[in-house]
């Protein structure tokens, strides 16, 4: 809120009983929401979910069905959206129901269903990338069914789609690789299939809270080729009944963009009493065939009647870096009597490197390799309840607009001298609006002109000088000539650029992307590289676009220049309220904590400083750079010509 709005929270508080009410609620809604986890970023793999065959129209029913093997008791259900692009559609919660029901029984025809949550009496909300979480208090049974009576729509057709069901009981996933059977399935493998829905991939990933972690996890000696044997396991200390295991996948600080970092293809995960692991009980066998990248979903392994004081993961193919191959893991988890038992144990393996990131005791230090490892069911309920405060602060805003108009009608009929000292006020705060407004653009102007100055000057200057040495000097007028055309070339593609960054009616984070990925086109020729930006909608402010463009051509200036990088991986997106820009290279890298020896890494940071964001690098010598902006959207009014 600008500063000359700050008087009318104050006298609609005042004067609005309603009003004052909707802001304390309010208050109270937004202190809760600070305490609870902050929502992930997507971490959609290739295996999306599930989902059904097509109907043709959304009043038709469909069910998908969970077979927890026996019957059991269980805490809660907890339902997560799978995140698809289509059409007008951003992606997130693509084909969840607008109504359904939550049902259990102990026969898999469901003859005796016992209801845990229905919502088919109205719409429900599309809950986006938010787990759906369903308190099941006293439930027990075998079956759990999610029966879909009105189907979302797509274009002309209808669906139902689930990225996962978790079913917890005492913490843990007792549906975690459960069978799971549809009454209907459009089965696209490894996208889309009924196992997807127990697997444990989907957007939310693991449940972890950001944080500084001690290492990334453990990592074996690389290998030159992908059939090499490698093993680690875990020592529990004493003979122990389990219930689960969970392997978390690693994401090193210094190979941000490569989630899932060294998770084998395949592998087997076995428990023994004895440390060479004479006669091993198997717990998962995935030898057989390639095992999708995880991401950094954990992989989660139910145990049924086995006691074991030690646990091996053994892989029998490994995950290709480069032109190596190697074996990562971000930790290891074994639960007993709802304990992480294997946090702080003994861990030995085949072979490892220990340095100051990678290390065996970094694999049951309770973090994966981007923060701490929470607790799966209040991380999941508490990302419930985000989604659950975060729509109901948006009715609470749209009550609060409807309480300030009913007391602007009010203010209105009080008398006729109110009126016209509010509409005074208003007309004084207009002004004072359209004057910073002007002040603004003019600044804009000035700022415009000094690059007009600074770099279409200076080439014309350079034009007219090296033409007159030209004339001067006929024997070398070809080198010159030839600079002439570069100078001339450059000038010419300077003035495009400015030329578009104020052309009207070019205001949008389209139009805007589309600019960058020309550059990058430009700027990379060459080298391998990837951009990802659609989905962006938003009209922008022409000083912000300018700022984030000079960002954007530095970081790929220095990239071409000093990185020696074969590739280069751009991402633009819109993250809670921020334009999140992230470039990478797999470059030579340097000591990030080092003096910059360049001014291009001060100005990127003096940038974004004056734009009110973050800018950050990471970067190591022979490891490549990575250089993430995030910055509150800039966006302009309707009258402000940008």
């Amino acid at each position: 809120m600008a500063a000359d709005e700050h008087w009318f929270e104050p006298v609609a508080r005042t004067l609005s009983p309603a009003y004052r009410r909707l802001g304390e609620q309010e208050q109270a809604l937004r202190t809760e929401l600070a305490s609870l986890p902050e929502a992930p970023v997507s971490q959609q793999s290739e295996h999306i979910g599930w989902h059904s065959r097509f109907a043709g129209g959304p009043n038709v029913t469909k069910w998908l069905q969970v077979d927890l093997g026996r019957t059991q008791p269980f805490d809660a259900v907890v339902l997560v959206p799978v995140d698809v692009a289509y059409g007008t559609h951003p992606g997130p919660g693509f084909g969840f129901p607008l109504r359904f029901r939550v049902e259990t029984s102990d026969d898999a025809a469901f003859s005796e269903p016992r209801l845990i949550a229905a919502f088919d009496d109205a719409d429900f909300s599309n809950p986006g990338n938010a787990p759906i979480f369903l308190p099941a208090p006293g439930a027990a049974g075998r079956f759990v069914r999610i029966t879909a009576t009105r189907l979302w729509p797509r274009g002309d057709l209808a669906l139902f789609a689930l990225g996962e069901v978790f079913v917890l009981h005492g913490g843990l996933d007792i549906a975690a690789g459960a069978p799971v059977t549809a009454s209907d399935s459009y089965d696209n493998a490894p996208t889309w299939e009924p196992a997807n829905a127990t697997d444990g991939q989907s957007v939310l990933g693991p449940p972890v809270q950001i944080t500084s972690t001690p290492g990334n996890g453990w990592h074996a000696q690389t290998a030159k080729s992908a059939d090499v044997l490698k093993w680690v396991q875990v020592d529990l200390g004493a003979e122990v009944p389990l219930d689960e295991v969970r392997l978390y996948p690693a994401r090193p600080k210094d190979f941000p963009a490569r989630r899932g970092f060294g998770f084998p293809l395949r592998f087997r995960v076995e428990a023994s009493n004895s440390l060479d692991f004479a006669q091993p009980v198997m717990l998962l066998d995935l030898t057989q065939a390639d095992f999708v990248n995880p991401a950094e979903n954990p992989v989660i392994i139910p145990v049924r009647d086995v006691r074991a004081r030690f646990i091996r993961v053994t892989a029998t193919e490994l995950w290709e870096r480069s032109n190596d191959f190697i074996f990562a893991l971000a930790e290891l988890e074994a639960w007993s009597g709802g304990k992480n038992v294997a946090l702080g144990a003994v861990v030995t393996s085949l072979d490892s490197i220990e340095a100051p990131s990678w290390s065996r005791r970094f694999l049951v230090d309770g973090f994966n390799s981007q923060g701490r490892i929470l607790d799966l069911s209040a991380w999941l309920r508490g990302l419930s309840r985000r989604r659950d405060l975060e729509q109901e602060l948006s009715r609470l805003n749209a009550g609060r607009i409807g309480a300030a108009n009913d007391l602007a009608s009010a203010a209105i009929k009080w008398s006729a001298g109110a009126a016209l000292a509010i509409a005074a006020l208003c007309a004084w705060w207009l002004r004072r609006r359209a004057r910073a407004r002007r002040g603004e653009l003019e600044a804009l102007r000035q700022r415009i002109a000094g690059d007009l100055h600074d770099e279409i000057g200076s080439n014309l200057g350079s034009i007219a000088l090296l033409s007159q040495m030209a004339l001067r000097e006929p024997d070398g007028a070809r080198t010159d000539l030839e600079e002439i055309n570069r100078v001339a070339r450059e000038t010419a593609a300077s003035m495009r650029d400015i030329v578009w960054l104020i052309k009207p009616g070019v205001s949008g984070a389209e139009d805007f992307i589309v600019k960058l990925r020309e550059t990058a086109a430009v700027m990379l020729a060459g080298l391998e590289w990837q951009f990802d930006g659609d989905h962006l909608t938003r009209p922008l402010s022409l000083e912000w676009k300018r700022e984030i463009w000079l960002i954007f051509k530095e970081a790929l200036y220095n990239i071409r220049r000093h990185a020696a990088a074969r590739k280069v991986a751009i991402r633009l997106a819109d993250s809670a309220g921020e334009f999140v820009m992230q470039i990478s290279d797999d470059g030579a890298g340097f000591d990030a904590g080092a003096p910059s020896a360049g001014h291009g890494l001060t100005s990127q940071h003096q940038r974004a400083q004056a734009l009110g964001g973050e800018w950050q690098i990471e970067s190591a010598p022979g490891c490549g750079s990575s250089v993430t902006l995030r910055v509150k959207w800039a966006v302009s009014s309707p009258n402000s010509g940008h």
